[in-house]
């Protein structure tokens, strides 16, 4: 089956900028829930600095959009182009690893692997913690 979400897209957002970020996914998303892409922040980098991360298949015209003059979209005509556009002046493509002052996204084909995107990135999961419950 061919299909045109070609490549692996991974994405570690500051917790800072979340809002601004899920704007950006709104903008360039294809629903009107993209406004909910990043929520916790699960991830930190080796300083603590905390990040919400999103590993997604992409078309490879998405980082050309992301580039680009942004427009509302068909899902979200009315939507503020201010904060998406915050966002995108932040976007890091392909360029090291994620600190609190960028939007950092890695993009590979489609095969590429989300945590392989994650450790590039500098990144680790936050451990979850996990409650005791009484077992009778």
């Amino acid at each position: 089956m061919i299909t045109a979400y070609a490549q692996k897209c991974t994405i570690a957002t500051p917790i800072a900028h979340i809002p601004d970020a899920n704007q950006l996914a709104l903008c360039l998303g294809e629903s009107s829930a993209d406004d909910q892409t990043f929520s916790a922040a699960s991830y930190k980098d080796l300083d603590g600095n905390l990040y919400a991360v999103c590993s997604t298949a992409a078309k490879p015209v998405f980082s050309i959009m992301a580039g680009q003059q942004l427009q509302a979209p068909a899902h979200a005509a009315e939507m503020d182009l201010a904060a998406p556009t915050r966002a995108q002046a932040l976007l890091q493509i392909n360029g090291g690893i994620a600190t609190p002052d960028v939007i950092a996204v890695i993009i590979s084909y489609r095969l590429g692997i989300a945590q392989d995107h994650v450790e590039m990135l500098g990144l680790e999961r936050i451990p979850e913690k996990v409650g005791l419950t009484n077992v009778l």
